[in-house]
């Protein structure tokens, strides 16, 4: 859901407005989910806006590997999101671990 809405906002805001478009979009969902409001009996407004920042949230990561192909030139390219997507994967690994680090410190 989030891929496919991306291209379109993408197609007419830019790439750069895009990703804080969907940035700005998680930011205020997630504000948005503090509240305690009860839609229905099955939904309440935090279950609705944290599907919303997360649907946001994965856009504007997808929507950080169109702008960083358009950032690198032709030659370069394939290193550039190679070394890019691998420093993700080490950052999601190490992000694991911060919590524990705070216990150790603490």
């Amino acid at each position: 859901i989030a891929f496919s809405a991306a291209i379109p906002v993408c197609n007419w805001l830019g790439t750069k407005k895009t990703m804080f478009f969907f940035l700005a979009c998680g930011i205020l969902s997630n504000f948005l989910a503090m509240l305690e409001v009860q839609i229905t009996d099955n939904l309440s407004l935090e279950q609705a806006a944290c599907l919303l920042g997360d649907i946001a949230i994965s856009a504007a990561v997808s929507q950080i590997y169109f702008y960083t192909s358009e950032l690198a030139p032709t030659s370069h390219r394939g290193m550039v999101m190679s070394l890019s997507s691998s420093c993700a994967r080490v950052g999601s690994f190490l992000g694991i671990y911060t919590n524990l680090l705070y216990d150790i410190t603490d």
